[in-house]
């Protein structure tokens, strides 16, 4: 799924609320967008309401396992809190740096040949009312027949591993611990 079910209509909050056109916009409607990064899955996250599909949900005649998470730093990465790369289109050059890789194996433990979308979520550090509890950062499908296994493989950049530093005018390198979820089955802080 796209996108997150509610069990509830009322579950959405605000969000199904239009916004309304007003003047002197005329039928041009303005959304301050009060909710910050708290849409879709994040919302349900900070509220602590169990959807009826989740984000990211797939059904499936078979089943899948997670195991064996690892992650990788890579050494030789710039960690300078801010990025020092040449601007270009998108911003920092560095901002697409590399910085880890996590990996983990996914094993179809069903009878039957089936495809699993394997999600990286990670729960950066910061006070829970402006930073959700986790953002996806990637995704990858893949398609395994019954009991065979393969590693699923998701680099980190710089940009995926920062947050708006509203005063720099900058991407800033977050610190502290990381929480990463795979699928909702891995879950581990390095």
């Amino acid at each position: 799924m796209p996108y997150t079910v509610a069990k509830n209509e009322s579950d959405y909050g605000s969000l199904l609320d239009p916004t309304q056109a007003v003047e002197p916009w005329g039928q041009y409607p303005q959304d301050n967008f009060t909710e910050g990064l708290f849409i879709d899955y994040k919302a349900f996250d900070k509220a602590d309401i169990q959807p009826r599909y989740e984000f990211g949900f797939g059904l499936s005649y078979t089943t899948f396992s997670f195991s064996g998470l690892n992650i990788t730093k890579n050494e030789s990465a710039n960690f300078d809190p801010y990025p020092t790369g040449e601007v270009l289109q998108g911003g920092p050059a560095d901002l697409w740096d590399v910085l880890a890789t996590i990996t983990a194996s996914v094993t179809n433990t069903g009878e039957v040949v089936g495809a699993e979308v394997a999600q990286l979520y990670l729960g950066l550090p910061g006070d829970k009312d402006v930073v959700p509890l986790r953002q996806l950062r990637g995704f990858e499908k893949m398609s395994l027949l019954a009991n065979q296994s393969a590693t699923v493989s998701f680099p980190l950049t710089r940009r995926d591993l920062s947050e708006w530093d509203v005063v720099a005018q900058k991407w800033s390198l977050v610190t502290g611990d990381i929480k990463v979820e795979a699928k909702g089955v891995i879950d581990d802080e390095k």
